[in-house]
């Protein structure tokens, strides 16, 4: 069998961010035009899975381009230079932050028809905003529209990323309250309670972490007590942090137990986990009539459990985030993906023509591993 292996690039920004996961469009087209010109296909997840699990295919050189979350510039930017040079990409949404008003925005498409000036192409770099003395990035973000649109062209496959993007409390140890501070992204947000002055634990990803919920009567007592003493302003007392904390001691002792509150069942887990593979799917199907077979996990996280949950929801191509070969006899339920961050075009050739060969794309990951 041919040594030959399907890389599978991972983007999330095509935009002008300054940001590790943010790439300009004119990178983005420049990295088109070399796979263009290097004669690489685009393929889809179908078409990698058959090639995976039989190994027949009808190119010579083949990529699969996927781009994580839902951002605005998916559409205003990637979609019309995918078109451009007759890529195909999968798209995979967080349904949760997929914009309520439906409308469909002007994009590169309609520059380079004349129908809009430059200066007229959305803005697609973040927002901030301040919500309760809390420092919020907002990126902006598809609408239904958009997506239906994209959708229904074979430039753009929409698929599930699940149904939140959040993480949870995986520890039931404090190690803050929290409290009014620089959280640039909304990825930061848990399931779980984040009033002001309530106790904040480790977090983890949702879908590889059982949760940990504090006592709500804990909670609220914490939540009532700054809310009665400045709420914001309660915050300026340099011993703020040991006054809370007295009232989880007292608590404790009230109580006459150091537990402060309980990890949710076998059967939980396993319930919140279902609930969101199964909504998110049910959501993609909903607005694009049809029905998700390709998955990709948040944070690229995930468990033998939510695997097996994942496929047992009607995933059948599951893509991680780690980098490796894809070649046939590969499992297609977890299919190897690389993040195109870097600003070099240089790295992102020779990354594409490493992950090409399965050989050496295998042995520089035993490299990796142990450097």
């Amino acid at each position: 069998m041919s040594n030959e292996s399907v890389p599978v690039l991972l983007y999330h920004h095509i935009n002008y961010e300054d940001d590790v996961l943010s790439i300009s469009p004119e990178l983005f087209e420049k990295q088109l035009q070399f796979l263009k010109e290097e004669g690489y296909t685009t393929i889809t997840a179908q078409q990698l899975g058959e090639f995976m699990t039989t190994g027949k295919k009808d190119w010579d050189k083949a990529v699969m381009i996927t781009i994580d979350d839902g951002y605005l510039d998916t559409w205003v930017y990637a979609y019309p230079l995918l078109k451009k040079y007759g890529f195909k990409a999968t798209v995979f949404i967080v349904t949760w932050i997929v914009e309520e008003d439906e409308y469909l925005g002007f994009n590169l498409d309609d520059y380079y028809e004349g129908k809009i000036s430059k200066d007229m192409i959305p803005k697609c770099n973040s927002n901030f905003v301040i919500e309760n003395g809390v420092k919020k990035k907002l990126e902006r973000r598809l609408c239904w529209r958009e997506i239906r649109a994209m959708d229904a062209t074979e430039t753009i496959d929409i698929e599930p990323h699940a149904k939140f993007h959040r993480k949870v409390y995986s520890s039931d140890k404090i190690t803050d309250f929290n409290h009014p501070k620089d959280k640039l992204s909304a990825w930061s947000d848990i399931l779980g309670d984040e009033r002001l002055g309530t106790p904040n634990f480790d977090r983890k990803p949702a879908f590889s972490h059982k949760q940990f919920t504090a006592d709500q009567e804990l909670r609220d007592r914490l939540a009532k007590y700054v809310i009665d003493n400045g709420y914001l302003n309660f915050f300026k007392d340099k011993n703020w942090k040991d006054r809370l904390m007295s009232i989880v001691e007292d608590y404790k002792k009230e109580k006459n137990t150091d537990i402060i509150g309980k990890w949710e069942s076998d059967e939980e887990h396993i319930r919140r986990i279902k609930s969101a593979l199964d909504v998110a799917r049910g959501e993609i199907r909903y607005e694009t009539n049809k029905n998700p077979e390709s998955f990709s996990w948040p944070w690229g996280s995930y468990t033998d459990l939510s695997l097996k949950l994942a496929k047992e929801a009607g995933f059948k191509y599951i893509f991680t985030t780690k980098p490796g070969s894809n070649s046939y006899g590969d499992p297609i339920d977890e299919i190897k993906r690389f993040g195109v961050w870097k600003k070099d075009l240089d790295w992102f050739k020779s990354r594409v023509r490493l992950y090409s060969n399965k050989i050496i794309s295998k042995a520089y990951g035993a490299l990796y591993r142990k450097i």
